[in-house]
């Protein structure tokens, strides 16, 4: 049986009198890339929440290889190899990228006594921030300031932030928002290539790079999942069909709204 990276068992979110979350069951295989798809308002900002450790769930349990970490904040997920990158660039705009993925490695290894000591002197800061640089194909940039570079290259650059922990699951929201088809076909070969042999479950609108890059896909309606599968299996059920009024058909077309509860 494959080993589960994270499982979710009848996750409820309320805010208030407003149940956002109706009891999510799902299931992140090890190394698997999963999609987590859905029409606006449908939950999925709130579930990646939850996951993150941003906000707490209602009723339910979340579990990261196996541990209990339904209640556990953010910061203490990092320490367990959860990484999260957000659906608007989070890179220190003045900073150079170089320092950006300093600070992110740095981060990585706690803070505490010695923490400028360990920033200024660390070569194993300075070497995996380069393989970081070079992986990420900003070498080049490496001492402008990150506001210098185009917003494909940010987003890249919040993909080098999250994986500089060396974090096993990523949460990617959103990763190819705001790009031309160019810059996102881009962005899909670069997860691609990144994240090899890591777990990653991503929100996504862009359903070509849901079907370019998930192994599997879960469709999350009115705060339920209704389907997971391949790809192949997802684009041809007709209940999915059926929520996004024809968007896996010959004339899809992306959806590119504001973000969801």
């Amino acid at each position: 049986m494959t080993a589960l990276a994270l499982r979710l068992d009848g996750i409820e979110k309320r805010f208030g009198a407003t149940q956002v979350l109706r009891g999510v069951d799902l299931d992140v295989r090890e190394g698997e890339r999963h999609a987590l798809i859905g029409p606006n308002g449908a939950g999925k900002s709130t579930l990646f929440s939850l996951i993150a450790g941003e906000r707490r769930a209602s009723a339910g349990r979340i579990a990261l290889r196996g541990e209990d970490v339904t209640r556990l904040a953010s910061a203490a997920l990092a320490r367990r190899g959860l990484a999260r990158s957000f659906q608007t660039t989070s890179v220190f705009a003045n900073l150079t990228v170089r320092d950006n993925l300093r600070c992110a490695v740095l981060a990585s290894l706690g803070g505490g006594a010695g923490f400028v000591a360990r920033w200024l002197g660390s070569k194993r800061i300075d070497v995996r921030a380069t393989e970081l640089l070079d992986a990420l194909d900003l070498a080049y940039a490496a001492d402008h300031a990150a506001a210098t570079l185009s917003y494909a290259q940010q987003r890249a650059l919040d993909l080098g932030l999250a994986l500089a922990g060396g974090a096993h699951t990523l949460l990617l929201d959103e990763p190819t928002a705001g790009m031309n088809r160019a810059e996102a076909a881009r962005a899909i070969e670069l997860i691609r290539t990144m994240t090899a042999g890591k777990t990653v479950l991503l929100v996504e609108h862009d359903m070509d790079a849901v079907f370019g890059l998930a192994d599997r896909v879960s469709v999350l309606a009115q705060g339920r999942v209704i389907a997971t599968g391949t790809p192949q299996v997802i684009r041809a059920d007709a209940a999915v069909r059926e929520v996004y009024f024809g968007a896996f058909g010959q004339d899809a077309q992306t959806d590119a709204g504001a973000p969801d509860a």
